[in-house]
């Protein structure tokens, strides 16, 4: 008799293997020894792959997320939040801050609803690290190439992956050296499977349907990759793994083969080994000083805060030789910052602690006052000081007391002024540009970066007051510094007949965009603008070209992307609500002679899927235009200046090179006229992009205005209903 062969029970695909349906996004970087968890974003695919980010443009929002987080424009800040994640994460005793993990949502992409997938957006919880969130969660948010806008929604830092998902795929950034900025995709085969017992199971045929074997086989979704090694995939790995087709359009894929891949360490904590694993090891040891010399310098600072009134620093004069001086010198006056009471010694410590520097970094410095920082800035050594980070929660001094500080520190370029990763809320930051807003100067000599405007987008709320039509003043930012209110959009929705359009209001008053990086913005937009009734596309996720546009017009916009505060009041406003057909907007400004409206009207090409753009700069020349008072008729010349972008930068921002300009407006209007990717090239003899004259943008103008009272009037009816909601801060007259 034949001996028999043992059979060992295993699990039989009945359908064809796909890739992961939704995706988590982890920014992390080496922080106490451990790669840590910065910032978290998921994306949750659809029930249709074409409404998910599979494929190419998964790899699309990768390169996005590593041109973000690479452009030298974002690094001061990012370095600022990650000296702050330092005091984070370490805590007294050898444990670090206790995460309880946070699991990611199961679904099942055969029978979950694409209701059943989207959840509702956490509007309470304080985003740790903002301005680091907010660049991850653009990066995802919006393709600067080919205009995708997938679904986002911030995640909380404990979040982890696992690989034992049915639905999701992973994604790590390591910003440790930003300088080099790697990535790294983490994705599992997924199937329709079958448990197959014994042998005589397995020689049942499968069932074979139109489509190919197993496709109508009943079965369960499982991942099919029984050894699930961790290391990351390139993008390239992972469209060969999944057989994914490469872009017509897109060449992202091309741009991160020069990206380096992630290691498995910077893994390690936002995808344990396993769900028993404590994902919080102790905090290792720093490795950057040596004990001996950090207590030398300890005792030295120690020594000069004894006696505070016969204090001398020439007793550091013997140890600045040590070649890591000043780090050590930092690092002990972190530690030690309570020490600092007396505003004369706190500013002779910094001002040796920073000799030679352009940055001031002190967001890690507790109990700093405005007189400790006038003594840091007001004397001729430090004019190298060109910037400053400070985390405006520690300051002991009143708003007004600091800004007045800072207001006389002529050589400020860049201002970063942070919160406390354990913050309850935004208010500081609210409060500090209520007085920076007092002092246009400093907003128009310095740029000014605060916490709380990143802070409030990512919980989908206002972070700056409203001003009503009613008030004298437009907005609280100086419209000197921050000219463009506005944007008024219309789509035509109809290629003949009698022709409709609908209309899109584009608020930017907080979104604090100097002339040169809202044009940077608004071309980035108008080359992705897609039609309103394109419901694929995120006509609020569209605004990242503002928030994440070019540095400059100089700068080629798909490989720079400088981050600025996400257009909150936009963002906040739902699109659409469930019982209600209507889009939601922010309610138009009055017209004011101070400040410029932009006109955009996106139109097609007789009955051909062609579009074409035509827009203005438009503003008063004497009276405010009201919205409760409707002229009769369009405002004429002498009323209305309407222009062109390159005169709109020639009255705000001389500076900027017309030549730039003009190529910067030619590469938008080839695109515009190729159609690429989604319509009909434009025919030889249509102007893809042009400048409504004076006439045409004042009839539109009349137009929105007489929208407006319709705006105005959902928005007020929606604010009865939901008074505690997204409507809550909303002021409309």
């Amino acid at each position: 008799m034949a001996a028999t062969t043992s059979f060992t029970p295993y699990w039989r695909a009945v359908g064809a293997p796909a890739g992961p349906n939704s995706w988590v996004f982890f920014v992390v970087a080496q922080i106490n020894g451990r790669h840590r968890p910065i910032a978290v974003v998921s994306s949750v695919g659809d029930t249709e792959p074409e409404e998910s980010i599979q494929g190419y443009p998964l790899t699309a929002c990768c390169r996005r997320i590593v041109t973000i987080f690479a452009d030298p424009s974002n690094h001061a800040a990012i370095r600022a939040e990650l000296a702050l994640a330092a005091g984070y994460h370490a805590r007294e005793g050898d444990r670090e801050r206790s995460l309880e993990p946070v699991e990611l949502l199961e679904f099942n992409r055969f029978r979950t609803t694409t209701r059943n997938r989207r959840r509702p957006w956490d509007r309470t919880r304080v985003h740790e690290f903002p301005f680091i969130a907010a660049c991850l969660l653009q990066g995802v948010g919006f393709d600067a190439q080919l205009g995708r806008t997938p679904p986002v929604r911030p995640e909380p830092l404990a979040t982890v992956y696992r690989d034992t998902s049915i639905e999701w795929g992973m994604v790590v950034v390591d910003i440790t050296e930003l300088d080099v900025v790697r990535y790294g995709i983490v994705g599992f085969n997924v199937s329709k499977a079958k448990f197959v017992p014994s042998r005589e199971v397995e020689r049942r045929p499968v069932g074979v349907g139109a489509m190919g074997p197993g496709v109508f086989e009943p079965g369960e979704l499982r991942v099919m990759d029984d050894v699930r090694p961790r290391r990351p995939m390139s993008a390239a790995e992972y469209m060969a793994k999944f057989n994914y087709e490469a872009s017509a359009y897109g060449n992202a894929g091309e741009l991160l083969a020069r990206i380096p891949l992630v290691d498995e360490a910077a893994m390690s904590l936002v995808w344990p080994p396993s769900s028993e694993d404590d994902i919080h090891p102790p905090l290792s040891a720093d490795t950057h000083r040596t004990f001996e010399e950090d207590q030398v310098i300890t005792r030295l600072v120690r020594a000069t805060t004894s006696d505070l009134e016969d204090f001398d620093m020439s007793i550091f004069d013997e140890v600045r030789a040590i070649p890591n001086f000043q780090d050590l010198l930092r690092h002990s006056l972190i530690e030690h910052s309570d020490w600092l009471g007396s505003a004369p010694l706190a500013g002779q410590l910094i001002r040796l602690a920073f000799a030679n520097h352009e940055h001031l970094s002190l967001e890690q410095l507790e109990g700093l006052s405005a007189e400790s920082m006038s003594a840091v800035l007001e004397v001729s050594e430090m004019e190298k000081i060109t910037s400053i980070s400070l985390c405006i929660d520690s300051i002991r001094s009143t708003p007004a007391q600091l800004v007045d500080v800072l207001s006389r520190a002529d050589t400020l370029r860049e201002i970063y002024l942070l919160q406390s990763p354990t913050r309850e809320n935004d208010a500081p930051s609210v409060q500090f540009f209520e007085e920076l807003a007092a002092r246009p100067q400093i907003l128009s000599r310095a740029n000014v970066m605060l916490a709380g405007a990143y802070s409030a987008a990512l919980r989908q709320a206002f972070w700056l007051p409203t001003v009503s039509n009613s008030a004298n003043a437009a907005q609280l930012a100086p419209l000197e510094v921050f000219p463009v209110q506005q944007i008024l959009v219309r789509h035509q929705l109809n290629p003949s007949g009698n022709i409709k359009f609908d209309h899109d209001y584009v608020y930017l008053g907080d979104g604090l965009l100097k002339p040169e990086h809202f044009a940077t913005g608004f071309l980035l937009y108008l080359s992705t603008l897609m039609p309103s009734d394109d419901d694929i596309f995120n006509s609020k996720a569209q605004l990242f070209s503002f928030s994440s546009g070019p540095a400059s017009l100089a700068a080629d916009p798909l490989s720079s992307a400088r981050v600025s505060p996400i257009l909150a009041e936009n963002f906040a406003l739902p699109i659409w609500l469930p019982h209600s057909s209507a889009n939601y907007w922010p309610r138009m400004r009055d017209l004011v002679p101070g400040g410029w409206t932009v006109i955009v009207s996106q139109e097609m090409y007789r009955n051909s899927e062609s579009y074409y753009i035509r827009y203005a700069f438009i503003r008063p020349r004497h009276q405010r235009i009201m919205i409760d008072r409707l002229p009769r008729e369009s405002p004429g010349q002498e009323e209305l200046e309407v222009v062109g972008l390159k005169e709109f930068l020639s009255a705000t921002a001389p500076e900027v090179d017309p030549v730039v300009i003009d190529r910067r407006l030619h590469e938008v209007a080839e695109k515009l006229a190729s159609g690429r990717p989604y319509w009909r090239p434009l025919p030889p003899d249509v102007e893809p992009l042009s400048v409504l004259n004076q006439a045409e943008a004042a009839g539109i103008l009349l137009d929105f205005l007489q929208d407006a009272k319709a705006l105005n009037k959902r928005l007020r009816e929606a604010m009865k209903e939901s008074p505690e909601g997204e409507f809550s801060s909303l002021t409309v007259s």
